[in-house]
């Protein structure tokens, strides 16, 4: 058996291209005449890959894809005609890329999910599997479209979030700054004239002034702390018993912890009611809601409701017993 790219005219005259498998010419022939198409051109099909070096597409990008190909499938355009077209269309040339290798993989017969996998820094775990259950349910113009909506409010919410942070960060680091140079510069002028007073200064001026003199003398030695406390975040990612617990104390931050904890919940929440809207079985749907919490402490509370639904308990029962703190 071989794959030929072909060109035939359907019975209005109108050009039609694409791919088919067949044993010879003779057989390409019959084939295109059952599907009511008069043969005008074929050849073997060798497939072909974009070259030099791909790089992620912004979320932005994705979006915008998403968007385009959802209206394209929803007009009737055949998905290769609409990937070619997008490809050409677009303004980015690593997004061309990307958008070209998808579509020479779904020209030599790879499903649009397939096509899809091979770029994992560009289509989540969320998005390929709405997309596999749009493709084998017949409704992939919903899932593209769902998926859409999900991108935007998810990048509207990335927005919202990184405004609400501005303000009380600027604060912080202005405190931050103060707090340093009354410690380091303005406290030890004081110091000569409180020796020259010689009286008995209060327990914490003396606090004060014993920090203020370590932090003149010993900087350094507070940023090798700051930098040793950003390594030890970053090894404790290295390993299940560390993540867990950087997310556990991730949860517990003051005033950061609730909000982290909500925007979790809201994701999870979202992805759950996507995926079994666009046909995903409510298993498979927790398993890719799972994927996307991105906490490990709630990933594995999550994993026991997904478990005892499993075995035959109610969602809503198990997700009122899960305790987090």
């Amino acid at each position: 058996m071989q794959r030929y790219t072909y060109t035939a005219r359907n019975e209005y005259g109108k050009r039609v291209k694409g791919v088919i498998i067949a044993e010879n010419e003779m057989d390409l022939a019959n084939k295109i005449r059952n599907l009511g198409y008069f043969l005008t051109k074929a050849k073997v099909f060798s497939e072909r890959r974009p070259t030099g070096k791909i790089t992620p597409m912004k979320p932005k990008d994705i979006l915008t894809f998403t968007i385009h190909l959802a209206t394209l499938i929803e007009a009737g355009i055949p998905l290769v005609e609409g990937l070619r077209d997008l490809a050409r269309n677009v303004e980015l040339e690593n997004a061309q890329r990307i958008i070209d290798d998808v579509r020479y993989r779904v020209e030599s017969g790879s499903s649009l999910k397939e096509a899809l996998s091979a770029h994992p820094r560009n289509f989540s775990n969320l998005y390929l599997a709405l997309v596999g259950a749009g493709e084998s349910t017949g409704k992939l113009t919903f899932a593209l479209n769902s998926l859409a909506a999900f991108l935007e409010w998810q990048m509207d919410l990335k927005a919202k979030i990184r405004e609400a942070a501005t303000y009380p960060i600027i604060l912080f680091v202005a405190m931050i700054g103060v707090v340093t140079l009354l410690v380091v510069r303005v406290i030890p002028v004081f110091q000569p004239m409180f020796e020259q007073m010689e009286v008995g200064l209060p327990l914490p001026t003396q606090i004060i002034l014993a920090v203020s003199l370590f932090a003149k003398d010993y900087w350094l030695l507070g940023i090798g702390f700051l930098i040793m406390l950003f390594i030890g975040y970053k090894l404790m990612g290295l390993n299940s018993r560390g993540r867990y617990l950087r997310d556990s104390l991730k949860l517990k931050l003051p005033l950061f912890g609730s909000l982290i904890h909500k925007i979790i919940l809201s994701r999870f929440c979202h992805i759950l009611s996507l995926s079994i809207q666009s046909g995903v079985n409510v298993l498979g749907a927790l398993d890719i809601s799972i994927q996307s919490m991105g906490n490990t402490r709630l990933e594995q509370a999550t994993k026991k409701v997904r478990n005892a639904i499993n075995l035959g308990e109610k969602i809503i029962g198990m997700l009122k017993n899960v305790r987090i703190n």
